[in-house]
C-alpha cells in the first residue's frame, strides 16, 4: 500500500471512514453509552434488568457469578455518573492511546476494571469493605487517570471546570478522599475500594513497565527464550568466513545505481512505513526506535512533496 492510498493522503473521506479511524477510547465510550441507553429503555437506570444481571453483588460473585467483576464498568447509576466517567475517559484515554497504542490501552482499561472490582471483592471477603452492590467505570477510570498523572504530572486540569490544578495533585486529593471514605471518615454511596483498586492497578502498571500486548502475543516458549536466551559456541574460522553485513537505508539506492529488487524510488520506504505505522497503532509512539522515527520523517517529507 502506497502513501497515496492511505486515509491521510485522500482529499476527502466518508463518514464511515472517519468513524473507522476513531481510537479505542471512542469505541469504549460509545459502547458504555449504548449500554446506558439500554438501561434507560428497560426502566430506571439503577433498577434496570441489565443492572440486575451485570451489577456487582459480592454475595453472587461468591456463588460463582464471576462475570459481575467485569460487567459493572459498562453500567451507570445515572446521567451525571456516566458523564463524569466518560469525560475523564475521553480526555485521558485519547492521550494515553498515543503513548501505549490502541490494543495496549484497551487491555489496560478492561483489566483495570476487573482488577478494581476484584480488589473490592477481596476487601469484602476479608472484612475490610462492606458488601454493597456497585456499578460504574470509576475503577478503570481511576487507573488511567493515575497513568496519565505519571506520564504528564504537570498537566493542568480544571476541576469542576473552575479550579486549575496539576493532575498529580488532583490524583493525590482524589486518593486521599477515597482512603478517608474507605476508613469511614466520609459517608457516601461511593465504592471507595473500587477507586483505590483502580489507583493501585494504574500505579503498578506504570512502575512495572509491563505491556500486556507483548505478553499475550508471545507463546510461553518465546517468553522463556526471551528471558533466558540460549548460547552457542561458534568456531573461530566460521566467524572469519562470515561476511560483514552492509546496512542500507530504507530509501537509498543500491550500489549499481538502481533500487533494490527493481522497485521504484520511495516504494521500499512505503513498505517500511507500513510496518512502522502498524507498530505505532499496537504499541504507541514510545516503542519506536530512532531508525523508525527517521522513516516517519522521510515519509512525511515525501508526502509533502507529492502534495505540491
Amino acid at each position: 500500500m502506497g502513501i497515496q492510498d492511505r486515509d491521510y493522503y485522500r482529499e476527502g473521506s466518508s463518514f464511515l471512514d472517519a468513524w473507522n479511524r476513531q481510537g479505542v477510547t471512542v469505541w469504549l465510550i460509545a459502547i458504555t453509552c449504548g449500554v446506558f441507553l439500554g438501561q434507560c429503555i428497560t426502566g430506571a437506570p439503577i433498577r434496570s434488568p441489565l443492572v440486575q444481571i451485570g451489577g456487582y453483588v459480592p454475595q453472587l460473585v461468591q456463588e460463582g457469578e464471576v462475570w459481575r467483576l467485569f460487567t459493572p464498568m459498562f453500567l451507570h447509576a445515572g446521567l451525571w455518573h456516566l458523564f463524569c466517567n466518560m469525560l475523564v475517559l475521553y480526555f485521558v484515554g485519547t492521550r494515553l492511546e498515543e503513548v501505549y497504542g490502541r490494543g495496549e490501552f484497551a487491555a489496560v482499561y478492561l483489566l483495570a476494571g476487573v482488577f478494581s472490582q476484584t480488589f473490592y471483592f477481596l476487601a469484602w471477603t476479608t472484612g475490610f469493605a462492606p458488601g454493597n452492590p456497585s456499578i460504574g467505570a470509576s475503577g478503570a477510570v481511576s487507573a488511567i487517570l493515575v497513568m496519565y498523572a505519571f506520564n504528564y504530572p504537570h498537566q493542568r486540569v480544571l476541576v469542576y471546570f473552575l479550579i486549575p490544578m496539576p493532575v498529580w495533585l488532583l490524583v493525590v486529593v482524589y486518593l486521599g478522599l477515597d482512603v478517608m471514605g474507605a476508613l469511614g471518615a466520609i459517608n457516601g454511596q461511593v465504592a471507595y475500594f473500587v477507586h483505590i483498586g483502580g489507583v493501585l492497578f494504574g500505579a503498578l502498571y506504570f512502575v512495572s513497565g509491563l505491556r500486556f500486548t507483548e505478553v499475550f502475543r508471545r507463546s510461553p516458549r518465546e517468553a522463556r527464550e526471551r528471558v533466558a536466551p540460549r548460547l552457542r559456541i561458534v568456531p573461530a574460522d566460521a566467524v572469519e568466513d562470515t561476511p560483514t553485513p552492509t546496512r542500507v537505508s530504507a530509501d537509498s539506492p543500491t550500489r549499481s545505481g538502481g533500487t533494490r529488487d527493481g522497485a521504484e524510488p520511495g516504494e521500499d520506504l512505503e513498505k517500511r512505513l507500513d510496518q512502522v505505522l502498524d507498530k505505532v497503532s499496537k504499541y504507541g509512539q514510545s516503542s519506536l526506535t530512532p531508525e523508525e522515527r527517521e522513516i516517519l520523517f522521510k515519509a512525511s517529507e515525501l508526502y509533502k512533496k507529492r502534495r505540491k
